[in-house]
């Protein structure tokens, strides 16, 4: 690459980006590297800052020598076009090619004309692959777009310490989205504490939540301290919260309004700061019309919602999901075409925990030859025994990993047309952030 004359020489260049500490390279538009630091470089290569100059930055962070915006949302393209900073979240491969999913901040360099010529980003990792994992099991490796923007939300609310209400079908994982909200937040010091809202009455979830001293009811032999002062300073996940009775749900709201409690038996008024995380597979704010669910708890816990997809969603993942499960089982003949094609078509209302129980299965029958249809249960086969889903919403609105159809951008223009091309106020009538509106005005002006 030629050196803009109106940048600094390359010396100096490189300098500014061995000052930073986390991985960080300066890119041009031809997705070529001008510079990186050394940490950049032992990442994603394993070689010396200077031999990864002039390579294409696809080539050496997703191992791949087709650009990232085939399929993945590229901050190049998008400093370029709008000449401010980005940040979206990637799938990168690690110099031993194990996926690492990072957070890219991208931002502009100007030249002395006020040009944008280089873009600067650096990385930070999110987790590895084999560190995401629900139930014990590693079920969100991919990166189809609905499950990347997923990933992107769970970052943005972890920096916050405000509440978050993760939804979700069974078996989609939410405990695991809570728990790297915390690991991500600033509280990842202290306890992470789990409820499972479906196994308490109303005595046994005061007494968990709270606590009892000895003697305030019959077994209680010894005092206890609760969940809720368990997690102060840290992070409380009450998981499928729309299973609590009105009862508990106005114990619980009083004691998330102000941290106050008291222990079963005491009169002494108890304090703790706990990062609130709720989740649940039901439609809430239906529950909240139908009178199932307090409205003034409902806003209490929805400050901030992540909404995960389910498998039927993330078709563009199931191969790596597939194999996955195929190679922790042990099973080296892999799978036919005509049984990929079956799981395909299945809308697997038990998501990741379901997948994971069907190629147990297949492989236990197979003994040890390639999956055929043969091995999958009948229901997966034949779509007439398919079982009914259950999504979270009643409409099923789920942005999955396509673009809606002309109906929604027809509805979309018609929002930015109202509001005279304020992008702002058109997202915050749409629902959506400015930057996914962005999105979808590219998509229909590409259409």
């Amino acid at each position: 690459m030629d050196q803009d004359p109106l940048l600094p020489d390359q010396a100096f260049l490189q300098s500014l980006v061995d000052s930073h500490a986390e991985p960080f390279c300066l890119v041009d538009r031809e997705y070529r590297i001008v510079a990186a630091n050394q940490r950049y470089s032992e990442t994603y290569s394993g070689l010396d800052k200077q031999a990864v100059v002039g390579l294409k930055c696809h080539q050496v962070s997703h191992n791949s020598d087709t650009p990232c915006d085939v399929h993945e949302d590229c901050p190049l393209r998008q400093v370029f076009q709008m000449g401010q900073p980005y940040q979206v979240v990637h799938r990168h491969y690690d110099q031993f090619h194990q996926p690492d999913y990072v957070v890219v901040h991208a931002n502009p360099i100007f030249n002395a004309r006020d040009e944008v010529v280089l873009i600067g980003e650096s990385m930070s990792s999110i987790s590895h692959g084999r560190d995401l994992c629900f139930d014990a099991e590693r079920m969100v490796s991919g990166c189809c777009p609905s499950f990347m923007r997923v990933l992107d939300n769970l970052v943005s609310v972890a920096e916050t310490d405000a509440p978050v209400l993760i939804l979700g079908e069974t078996g989609s994982g939410k405990e695991m989205a809570a728990q790297l909200i915390h690991r991500k937040s600033r509280r990842v010091d202290k306890e992470f504490v789990a409820i499972d809202c479906t196994q308490f009455t109303e005595e046994r979830f005061a007494s968990e939540l709270f606590g009892h001293l000895r003697g305030a009811f019959t077994g209680a032999v010894e005092n206890k301290m609760g969940l809720f002062e368990l997690a102060d300073r840290g992070t409380l996940f009450l998981d499928e919260i729309g299973e609590l009775s009105l009862a508990i749900q106005a114990k619980l709201l009083r004691a998330l309004e102000t941290g106050s409690f008291r222990r079963l038996g005491e009169t002494r008024e108890r304090h703790a700061d706990v990062r609130l995380v709720c989740a649940t597979n039901r439609d809430i704010k239906d529950m909240v019309k139908q009178g199932a669910f307090r409205a003034d708890l409902y806003y209490r816990i929805n400050c901030m919602q992540v909404e995960l997809p389910p498998l039927r969603h993330r078709g563009g993942d199931l191969p790596e999901l597939v194999n996955y499960f195929l190679e922790r089982g042990g099973h080296r003949t892999g799978i036919s075409e005509a049984a990929y094609e079956a799981l395909l078509g299945y809308p697997f209302p038990g998501n990741m925990r379901e997948l994971r129980n069907i190629l147990e299965r297949a492989m236990a029958l197979s003994k040890g030859a390639k999956l055929e249809v043969q091995h999958l249960p009948a229901e997966v086969v034949r779509k007439e025994l398919a079982p009914e889903i259950h999504p979270v919403h009643a409409a099923d609105d789920f942005v999955a990993c396509v673009d809606h159809g002309h109906s929604d951008g027809d509805h979309v223009l018609e929002v930015l047309a109202k509001h005279r091309g304020n992008r702002r106020l058109a997202a915050e009538e749409l629902g959506i952030t400015e930057r996914t509106l962005y999105r979808k005005l590219k998509t229909l002006a590409d259409a």
